[in-house]
């Protein structure tokens, strides 16, 4: 078994297409062919379904591409570890960040580390909890920095608070909720106007949902939920809707938006944003670093949220 034929196993399970994945690895076809029939081979199972739509693991595959993905992980950790034993100041950091996280915190904390570590490469994708867990458990991810509604009650995973924040009613700038005077959730809820939720997984486990389940509240119904941030937003700024965003995306006085949060007559619930990443297992010392630098950014974010009510425009 060989290090390039479980490559090959793994790109093509992802791409659906042993076409799309010899070229996503700039291969020929034949080439990832004959790499996995030699594996097959080897192992004398089955690793793909293999049909004219393209192809699928079978129970074997999906076990083989679960540990392949973890060794991947480690060889990638060891090159790290090498590179700071010989003081290259070179590495690979792959995180995941909730939409929030991605627009302020995140950011700050990669341009400031590349200051100090300009070699250093990252990774970044958007990704939010619950559904960053598994990448976090498998090792694809060295972080995920999401807000968290509770401390996860699993072993596998390392938890560390970087700061606090709440999920906020927010709407267009001129909306006429914005003359009313302070609202309750329930009256917000309870009105008939629409909802914009982002979420990109199924509903009952993410922050948006158990928002209104800490209020004692049931989800509106009839709501607009996108997996796209950018659409959310999109949608509020053009129509009377409503969403619940994070309160630190208004928090950034350099930031101008198009949509204001409401005052409330009583606070939202708190969530944490957090690190999650891999327990009982040692970080290579550039993700030390870096994790380090999340507490260091996250410590100057801690200035209190726009006042509501108080619209930024985004620039024409």
């Amino acid at each position: 078994m060989k290090l390039n034929q479980l490559r090959n196993l793994v790109a093509v399970a992802e791409a659906g297409t042993i076409r799309q994945a010899a070229k996503n690895l700039y291969l020929s076809q034949s080439s990832v062919t004959k790499s996995l029939q030699e594996l097959e081979a080897y192992l004398g199972v089955e690793l793909l379904h293999r049909t004219a739509h393209g192809v699928a693991p079978t129970a074997a595959g999906a076990a083989l591409i679960a540990r392949a993905k973890v060794v991947e992980a480690e060889l990638r950790q060891a090159r790290n570890d090498i590179e700071t034993v010989r003081g290259a100041g070179t590495g690979e950091i792959r995180v995941s960040a909730s939409p929030s996280v991605a627009i302020g915190l995140l950011p700050r904390a990669v341009l400031a580390f590349k200051r100090g570590r300009p070699k250093v490469t990252f990774q970044i994708q958007e990704g939010v909890y619950p559904d960053v867990l598994p990448a976090v458990r498998m090792g694809e991810l060295d972080f995920a920095i999401c807000l968290v509604p509770e401390r996860p009650r699993d072993e596998e995973l390392h938890y560390e608070l970087l700061l606090r924040d709440d999920l906020t009613p927010a709407v267009r700038a001129g909306h006429p909720l914005t003359s009313r005077g302070k609202l309750t959730f329930d009256e917000l809820v309870a009105s008939d106007l629409e909802w914009v939720i982002y979420r990109r997984g199924p509903g009952g486990r993410d922050v948006y949902e158990q928002t209104f389940r800490a209020a004692g509240l049931a989800p509106p119904k009839g709501t607009i939920e996108c997996t796209s941030f950018a659409c959310a937003l999109a949608l509020v700024e053009a129509s009377d809707c409503v969403t619940l965003l994070p309160s630190r995306l208004f928090a950034d006085r350099q930031r101008r938006m198009a949509i204001t949060p409401l005052a409330l007559a009583s606070p939202m619930p708190p969530w944490n944003v957090a690190v999650l990443s891999r327990a009982k297992h040692r970080l290579a010392p550039v993700c030390t670093e870096f994790l380090r630098e999340l507490h260091r950014t996250a410590a100057t974010l801690q200035a209190p949220p726009a006042k509501a009510g108080t619209a930024r425009r985004t620039p024409g």
